[in-house]
């Protein structure tokens, strides 16, 4: 078990576990429909070269016990019309069937038989970072480990993978060239390692666009970094990336009105240093109505099988339509949207984002409270509540190509009660997928879960998924418990193997980090994230 711990109020961390292999089934086919919306073309970027040893930069403060707690930018609402789109109250939905899916299996299962994950592990303590929330995030490459978080600056730290720290915390704005904006550091760090090309690519934030750094080499301490900055139409907020073959590709929430924003940026050139095509900017997906907030998720590339010629990289939204088709929702069943982006760098012209068919999903409920308010689900010993980011697939979506077929897995919030009423109960759970897709056919859901073992006084919330090479399943997550023993916010994980039954959770659910009070600000962290060592390809990080 690999992970990574902020000690205080709150306690987060990454992941590692070992599962069994097994093989996957083919799914069904679809239909797909055309949505030629053209991108809005930036400035050509150049690269600035970063030619240092991180272990020669100035370490960044940490913050220690004493120092203030500050609380990181909040994720920006955009405030709905006088006339929301929701269904009434009163309208009869479905309820969550796949939680009982989880009880069958958890009551035929007991936890002295349920497997277990390897017992090794390799820590990596770090103390609180000083701003609420710390967003940590984690990846791992072929010899190394970086984490990052928001803390008095924007930060990273590199280790080996036995947990030796070999440079950091460094922040990203002192990657970045003097006097230029993305020394502010803003914060909301990404890492990822570009499987493809055994390189790094890393983001952050500034008030106007991102700031990202891809490395020279697979090795992020001595081999160098490229830096590249792009402008954003407004503040960038909450971005969300995924790898691709043709592109780096990113998505934000910058409050338009026209259709959720995403980036698409020259992945070829940006790994040379060579100045890099304009960015091109999309807005072409229509927002969702009765949201405030809205996100596409990418899909990121994982394993050793480049995707099929010619694939397109996907994004995808939850729908539930009780938010957003008033009295028309179905009330059995919501959807995943998927859309195909098709990027030609020279004829910009030529790209667009395809929405895909719809693919339907069991009932879920975005209501926590309400459509609007962040902080909701429950914690004991206090009347703050944490944010589930009911609005989004969470951090990540993970792509990968069996040959046999490709899949795609993710996760979101969904609120276990079915009540859309001021006073209705939270019973907040991890609602978790995997779509595939055989040759030439479309995506369609090969299976679904919702796990939150326990009494209804017991939430899971932000969860964060991978698939290794097996088809193997690992999640990470947070649980609070208000009811006696309570549990403060605390780390666990679970998997399941290829061969376990469709839907189901199988690992004994573990605890990483136990929580000692509760988050009084509301803010839980923006991200979490599993991953899978690239050089195994089986171990979850």
């Amino acid at each position: 078990m690999k992970s990574t711990t902020i000690s205080g109020s709150a306690k987060m961390a990454a992941l590692l576990l070992l599962l069994p292999c097994a093989v996957m089934a083919a799914p069904p086919k679809g239909v797909k429909a055309p949505n030629p919306g053209r991108p809005q073309i930036g400035n050509p970027v150049t690269a600035h070269s970063i030619n240092v040893d991180v272990r020669n930069l100035p370490k960044a403060e940490e913050w220690t016990p004493g120092m203030g707690i500050r609380e990181a930018h909040r994720r920006q609402y955009t405030p709905l019309g006088s006339k929301l789109p929701h269904a009434p109250a009163t309208k009869a939905t479905a309820s969550d069937r796949l939680n009982e899916l989880q009880q069958i299996f958890d009551d035929s299962m007991p936890a002295r038989a349920r497997a277990k994950a390897s017992d090794s592990r390799v820590s990596i303590n770090n103390p609180n970072t000083g701003v609420s929330p710390g967003d940590p995030v984690v990846e791992v490459g072929a010899n190394h480990v970086i984490y990052a978080v928001n803390g008095v600056t924007t930060t990273f730290k590199i280790y080996d993978k036995a947990g030796t720290l070999l440079a950091g915390p460094t922040s990203f704005g002192s990657l970045a060239p003097a006097g230029n904006a993305c020394t502010t550091d803003r914060g909301d760090p990404l890492v990822y390692f570009d499987r493809q090309a055994n390189r790094w690519f890393m983001l952050s934030m500034d008030d106007g666009g991102v700031c990202t750094f891809i490395s020279k080499t697979s090795d992020p301490v001595s081999g160098g970094w490229w830096f590249y900055r792009y402008s954003t139409l407004a503040f960038p907020d909450y971005p969300h990336c995924g790898i691709w073959n043709d592109a780096y590709v990113c998505a934000t929430n910058e409050g338009s009105i026209a259709g959720a924003d995403v980036y698409a940026f020259d992945r070829a050139n940006m790994l040379t240093g060579a100045t890099a095509r304009p960015a091109q900017r999309f807005n072409s997906v229509p927002t969702l109505p009765g949201y405030g907030f809205q996100i596409v998720t990418p899909a990121t590339f994982y394993g050793t099988t480049a995707a099929p010629a010619g694939r397109k990289q996907i994004l995808a939204r939850h729908r539930d339509d009780e938010a957003h088709n008033g009295g028309g929702a179905s009330g059995t069943q919501d959807f995943l949207e998927l859309f195909e982006m098709n990027i030609d760098w020279n004829t910009p012209a030529n790209s667009n984002i395809t929405t895909l068919s719809s693919i339907p999903i069991t009932e879920f409920n975005s209501w926590f409270r309400d459509y609007s308010t962040f902080a909701t689900v429950p914690q004991p010993s206090s009347a703050s509540r944490l944010d589930p980011i009911r609005e989004v697939l969470l951090n990540q979506l993970s792509y990968r190509n069996f040959g046999t077929h490709e899949s795609i897995v993710g996760s979101f919030a969904t609120n276990q009660n079915s009540g859309r009423k001021r006073n209705s109960p939270v019973d907040s759970g991890v609602r978790w997928f995997e779509l595939r897709r055989v040759g030439a056919g479309n995506w369609t859901l090969h299976q679904e879960g919702t796990f939150s073992p326990g009494d209804t006084s017991t939430h899971h919330l932000m969860g964060t998924l991978a698939m290794d090479k097996f088809g193997n399943i690992g999640m990470g997550y947070n649980v609070t418990k208000t009811t006696s023993p309570t549990v403060f916010a605390s780390l666990r994980y679970t998997g399941r193997t290829a061969a376990d039954p469709l839907g189901v959770m199988s690992l004994a659910e573990t605890t990483v980090a136990a929580g000692a009070a509760a988050e009084t600000s509301g803010r839980w962290g923006d991200y979490y994230q599993m991953t899978v060592d690239p050089v195994d390809d089986c171990t979850f990080w």
